[in-house]
């Protein structure tokens, strides 16, 4: 009988925890099994859902009261799910934030100040590069086009969230240390110019179509791609070991993308002992050996969010880059609703792509777009706000652009330069030469089939 209520006590422990995220499965059954062995009584589900539909069904659930004990999300999709009172608010919960870079906080602390999500990975740009085409990396925006002009090309998206970085090379901030909006029209205008000019650069693909600008760079048509964390693992498939990363080009490394959080939420609908196990859950995964063990990841790349992460460049270069690049890199606080990614992006994107067109000066695009930033908040923009991944991906569908007879003719020069690098024009050459000596063989050969063919006649 003793034996029987001790059985039955060890299957009353065991407990089950249930953990949505856009991650493939075998990534985080990386995390899992390591808590698994020291947490046996707790058995962790965790359920992925692809990008295009993740965010949304998450919030539905939530708002039924279903969902996830816990799940990871961007830092962008938190506003929506804080307004609705979906996520728990972590401030009860005494979070110890000595293991997180101060400014993975920065983005998940909402109007109260509290945190509702704890930091997890850090999504970002670099500069993705072909190491077998250039070891000489650029670390300046005239040496980018120093070396577009000697052949090594550069394709470089102009939307607003994959082009910001240029804003810091311009001695531009976005935010300042209290989280307020300190970006001026000068340095903003010096990109827009810069970004103008490198439009006119031979071997320089300026373009909004992101799938267009990755295959120019998988393809090994140009040498240097600014590129998203999320992108690296699909780079990597095509290129191998001639992928690589580097920080993006500015004086002094000033150049600044865009950092965007992950991080864990609990859900609010959770029962008090399902949101405290998902709580212990959550400080696990950021702790210094599971973000270690999480760069291990085959299928997804995230910079970690804990500072006592110490990775080793000759064992995992790219990530030891990302890590470097997320030092110099500005968060968009949620706070402020004025100044939330998705309103960045409204008025930006059609502003920068009017710019690129020639629409209107770098000079009235800069004056335009702060004026607009700083009117008051419009709920049909300000309420929703979508991660990178998805922003990304809606400017590949809403800013396509078309083409002009400028860019059609930098398209020209383009391909007139690559015809005249040596390798291609030795190609060039012996093809003249082969075609030539088939000629020749082929006339002399049709001269004595008709000689012979006369003297049979005769």
């Amino acid at each position: 009988m003793l034996s029987a209520c001790g059985g039955q006590s060890a299957v009353a422990e065991q407990q089950t925890l249930t953990i949505w995220s856009s991650y493939p499965n075998q990534d985080v059954e990386i995390l899992i099994k390591n808590y698994r062995a020291v947490h046996p009584e707790v058995e962790v589900i965790h359920t992925t859902y692809g990008l295009s539909n993740y965010f949304s069904f998450l919030k539905e659930r939530m708002a039924q009261g279903l969902g996830p004990d816990i799940a990871i999300v961007p830092d962008p999709v938190l506003p929506a799910l804080i307004d609705q009172q979906l996520v728990e608010d972590l401030e009860p919960y005494k979070l110890d934030t000595s293991n997180f870079y101060s400014k993975a906080l920065i983005s998940l602390r909402a109007d109260d100040k509290h945190l509702y999500g704890v930091p997890f990975g850090f999504q970002t740009m670099a500069l993705c590069y072909n190491s077998t085409q250039s070891t000489d990396i650029p670390t300046t925006l005239k040496a980018v086009l120093d070396q577009a002009n000697r052949g090594k090309g550069i394709a470089i998206d102009f939307s607003f969230l994959s082009s910001v970085w240029g804003v810091g090379a311009m001695n531009g901030t976005f935010f300042n240390s209290i989280d307020q909006f300190t970006l001026e029209e000068q340095p903003l205008s010096y990109w827009l110019s810069w970004l103008k000019s490198a439009q006119q650069t031979p071997n320089v693909y300026v373009d909004n179509r992101r799938d267009v600008l990755a295959d120019l760079f998988a393809t090994g048509k140009v040498t240097y791609f600014p590129c998203w964390t999320f992108e690296i693992p699909a780079l990597q498939k095509k290129l191998k070991s001639q992928l690589n990363v580097a920080v993006l080009p500015g004086n002094l490394d000033s150049a600044a993308p865009v950092l965007e959080t992950d991080s864990l939420v609990l859900n609010a609908y959770a029962t008090p002992t399902q949101k405290r196990l998902a709580f212990e859950f959550a400080k696990f995964l950021t702790r210094r050996e599971q973000q270690l063990a999480f760069q291990s990841a085959q299928n997804t790349i995230v910079a970690p969010v804990n500072p006592k992460v110490l990775v080793d460049r000759r064992l995992l270069p790219i990530r030891r880059s990302l890590i470097e690049q997320v030092q110099n890199s500005f968060l968009i606080p949620i706070a402020q609703a004025q100044y939330r990614t998705a309103r960045l992006v409204y008025y930006a994107d059609t502003i920068y792509t009017q710019v690129m067109q020639g629409e209107m000066s770098p000079t009235e695009g800069a004056h335009q777009f702060i004026t607009q930033i700083h009117q008051p908040t419009q709920n049909k923009i300000s309420n929703e706000s979508a991660p990178i991944t998805s922003a990304a991906e809606i400017g590949n569908v809403q800013g396509e652009i078309t083409p002009k007879a400028d860019y059609l003719l930098q398209l020209f020069r383009i391909q007139f330069q690559m015809l005249r690098r040596p390798i291609i024009l030795v190609q060039i050459v012996l093809f003249i030469v082969v075609l030539t000596l088939t000629w020749l063989v082929a006339r002399r050969l049709n001269r004595f089939i008709t000689t012979f063919s006369r003297r049979l006649i005769e």
